[in-house]
């Protein structure tokens, strides 16, 4: 059997040279940093109050849950719309208001009564 002979010099290619780099001009930034503008911008800042996204802190308002049917709460946003009424709280509160006002003189003491009642036991 005749022996295989390889021509090594055809395996081997030259090597691609790199693209010469060209040089980066460094160019001078716009905006430099600049302390006094700075402390002025966030005194600026301090300055002008801005309303707290969210809930409201607590001891200002307390919340509980209400479990309402959907066509209840359907009724309190067309009433809210209708009237212009900015909440549902303040719709709730408003047609509680009303209920309130209508009732007789029995009725209210009964409400008094157990206002006062479920009062004393949300401080304990």
């Amino acid at each position: 059997m005749a022996k295989y002979q390889f021509d090594k010099g055809t395996k081997r290619r030259s090597k691609p040279r790199p693209k010469p780099i060209d040089k980066t001009d460094i160019s001078k930034p716009k905006i430099t940093y600049n302390p006094l503008t700075v402390t002025d911008r966030v005194e600026n800042d301090l300055q002008h109050k801005k309303r707290s996204v969210g809930r409201p802190k607590t001891g200002r308002k307390s919340y509980k849950t209400v479990r309402l049917l959907t066509s209840t709460v359907l009724k309190i946003n067309a009433l809210e719309n209708a009237l212009g009424i900015k909440t549902q709280d303040a719709t709730v509160d408003q047609a509680v208001d009303r209920v309130i006002n209508s009732l007789t003189n029995d009725e209210m003491r009964a409400y008094k009564l157990w206002l006062e009642m479920f009062e004393k036991k949300e401080k304990e």
